[in-house]
């Protein structure tokens, strides 16, 4: 027996995980200088995110352990943020 692929899991809003969750971003409904401000933090489509609190500030950890880094969000632009749950 063969196991169908399993579909990607539907875009959520950044603010729909909880805390430790893991998700790549998805796309944004940003007008396009928040956008820009954002992609030069290093939140870029598919960039791979965690979880580190939830509310407000909203703070995610973008990149390798090693790499990486964290970055706090107002909640009102984490609402706008879509991610793919990992």
């Amino acid at each position: 027996m063969i196991d169908a692929p399993v579909a990607p899991k539907s875009p959520i809003r950044l603010t729909q995980l909880t805390r430790g969750q893991s998700a790549r971003l998805d796309s944004t409904t940003l007008d396009s200088g928040e956008g820009e401000a954002l992609r030069a933090m290093g939140l870029r489509p598919e960039c791979e995110l965690r979880v580190c609190k939830m509310g407000e500030p909203c703070i995610v950890s973008i990149g390798s352990k090693a790499g990486g880094c964290r970055i706090a969000l107002a909640k009102r632009l984490a609402d706008h943020l879509h991610v793919r749950p990992c």
